[in-house]
């Protein structure tokens, strides 16, 4: 299912019209010269990871008793305020998922700050990235995408972002991820 998925994908590429592959190549490149420009220009930051939180309405007490809340990780990442005064990052990050395995994400993430009084600053945005999880795909990379609010005061912010609920299953989605970051300068 995976591969015709796959195949699809890339055949619909091939056959756009050559202006819609043309206008696929200029966004693909914007993009690529954005994420250099915050790797070589940016801020070196910190990530500490540490909780997660199921939703009682979604698991049940036996499984939330089993299930990991203590996320606990380290991640690396560069970020640089845009001419907007707007948050852009990459990041890398390696923690201990719901099920105490590791799991590594490496993304992009935006976020649109107010800086209501002095050094406090409260932001709202999206992440994207890829990560893998033993109990997902067999550790087989997927792409995510997920909104990120953030609230911080100077160099320290901590974040959070949610994973929605995406079937009727018991006993998944719904979790909440919380990590903090430590900009070095």
């Amino acid at each position: 299912m995976r591969q015709v998925f796959l195949v699809s994908l890339l055949g619909s590429l091939i056959l756009l019209p050559p202006t819609s592959q043309a206008g696929v190549m200029r966004w693909a490149d914007r993009a690529t010269q954005n994420l250099t420009n915050i790797y070589d220009n940016g801020t070196p930051d910190l990530f500490v990871t540490g909780y997660t939180w199921h939703d009682p309405a979604t698991y049940t007490a036996a499984k939330r008793a089993q299930l990991n809340s203590h996320a606990w990780g380290l991640g690396w990442g560069k970020h640089i305020i845009d001419a907007n005064g707007n948050d852009e990052m990459v990041y890398a990050m390696m923690f201990s998922d719901s099920h105490r395995n590791a799991e590594p994400v490496v993304g992009y993430a935006k976020q649109w700050l107010w800086d209501p009084v002095g050094a406090l600053h409260f932001g709202a945005g999206y992440t994207a990235g890829i990560t893998s999880r033993a109990d997902i795909f067999k550790n087989i990379p997927f792409p995510i995408a997920l909104p990120l609010v953030s609230v911080g005061y100077g160099r320290f912010t901590l974040y959070g972002t949610f994973l929605p609920k995406v079937t009727s299953t018991l006993n998944n989605g719904n979790v909440a991820f919380f990590f903090a970051r430590y900009a070095f300068r």
